[in-house]
């Protein structure tokens, strides 16, 4: 059911739907009590992404199924050093699943559909950032191939950079 998969670039007419799955996991992390996307990414923000061609969801038989930033422009809140190389890098941001489909191992599908995607386009790595406190997301990622490069800190949030080489 969510094996045929499908990534397709987000365009303004899509906004309300693949935002609505950021403003609801934004929601249920901060239920949980954890601070990462609290408050949520803004909306005006996310449109600029969106005008950039960054900002992609992905299509099952079941409808949407996830949501991601990808952008070969780090975060300005990087390290300067960090991934200076010549190698193509996708920044990966706004990574979400909606709730209702947790636990069914879609983001785990979603993040190998990006590795495709990423090496079809000869990008060498993936690159993200994540709460240093959220041990779960951590392993997570880890278990998907990512590994911790760096530890940062910015606006007192400790953060963990993470990347993930494609081969």
């Amino acid at each position: 059911m969510y094996n045929e998969i499908i990534m397709k670039k987000v365009y303004l007419k899509d906004l309300d739907t693949i935002y609505g799955i950021i403003l609801e996991c934004a929601e249920w992390l901060k239920s949980k009590g954890v601070k990462q996307w609290n408050p949520p990414y803004p909306k005006n923000r996310f449109e600029k992404d969106i005008g950039k061609g960054s900002v992609y969801y992905f299509i099952s038989v079941k409808g949407v199924i996830g949501t991601v930033t990808l952008s070969t422009k780090k975060p300005f809140y990087y390290p300067k050093t960090l991934w200076k190389s010549s190698s193509k890098t996708w920044y990966i941001t706004k990574f979400a699943v909606p709730r209702k489909l947790k636990g069914k191992g879609i983001g785990k599908n979603l993040l190998t559909k990006i590795g495709n995607k990423a090496k079809a386009r000869k990008i060498k790595r993936l690159g993200l950032d994540i709460p240093e406190h959220n041990k779960k997301l951590r392993n997570y990622y880890s278990s998907s191939g990512f590994v911790q490069i760096k530890k940062d800190i910015f606006n007192n949030y400790v953060f963990l950079l993470m990347e993930k080489r494609i081969k």
